[in-house]
């Protein structure tokens, strides 16, 4: 299942920390910053709202990363929103991690925010 969320004021604060370029950085209590980033895709976390920030693009060559990286972040805070305000691209194996944890049998969702029109229009597509 798939829910949009509107956009909210007043932004995010998030504290960068520096990661290894490719690689992911787990999601201890209290983290703030980058969870994992490559030479196309920044991912962050903010604990300000439990949201995972999106930057970049997405693609083949980066989606596992991006699918461990929500996983792992769901499994230490719950329920994640995902802000796709600043994803330039992402392609079929990219919307495929992003939607991985929606299972509507067992009643979880994917929220996103601040849906770019192109992803709005490629779920539209796929979803018949």
């Amino acid at each position: 299942m798939l829910r949009r969320h509107a956009p909210k004021t007043g932004g995010h604060r998030v504290l960068h920390r520096f990661a290894v370029p490719g690689r992911l950085v787990n999601p201890t209590a209290g983290h703030c910053g980058v969870l994992y980033t490559d030479t196309h895709l920044s991912v962050r976390w903010s604990a300000a709202d439990s949201s995972v920030i999106l930057d970049g693009e997405v693609d083949v060559s980066n989606s596992a990363a991006l699918a461990t990286a929500l996983a792992e972040a769901r499994s230490e805070r719950g329920e994640i929103t995902v802000d796709t305000g600043a994803l330039r691209f992402i392609d079929l194996a990219g919307l495929r991690a992003l939607l991985a944890p929606a299972s509507p049998a067992a009643g979880d969702a994917v929220r996103l925010r601040n849906v770019p029109p192109y992803l709005c229009r490629l779920m539209e597509m796929l979803d018949g």
